[in-house]
C-alpha cells in the first residue's frame, strides 16, 4: 500500500521501465475498484478503468500524468491509501 499522494509519480516512474504487455494496476483499499495502466508499445499505453465508470481507452505516454490524475480523482476520492499491483503479459 502507497500513501495516495505519491501514487502519480510512482505509477508513471514504473510504467516508464515496464515492457509492452506489462503494466501497473491501482486498487482501493477493499480491492472494489481498480485502474488497470499496460504498456502496448513504445508511446501507447491501455487504460482499464473498473469502478464508478466502466471503460477501456488509450493514450500517448506524454499524456499518463494527467489521465492519472483525472482517474484518481474519479475512482478514488475518498481513499488515503491504495494497492499497487505489478500486471504482467499472462495476468
Amino acid at each position: 500500500m502507497i500513501d495516495i499522494s505519491s501514487v502519480i509519480i510512482t505509477t508513471v516512474q514504473r510504467i516508464n521501465k515496464s515492457e509492452p504487455g506489462s503494466g501497473i494496476k491501482i486498487l482501493t483499499y477493499k480491492k472494489d475498484r481498480h485502474v488497470s495502466i499496460r504498456r502496448i508499445d513504445d508511446t501507447r499505453l491501455q487504460i482499464e478503468e473498473r469502478g464508478f465508470e466502466q471503460r477501456e481507452f488509450e493514450i500517448e505516454e506524454k499524456q499518463l500524468k494527467k489521465a492519472i490524475k483525472t482517474l484518481i480523482k474519479r475512482e478514488f476520492p475518498r481513499s488515503r491509501k491504495v494497492h499497487l499491483k505489478v500486471v504482467t503479459q499472462d495476468r
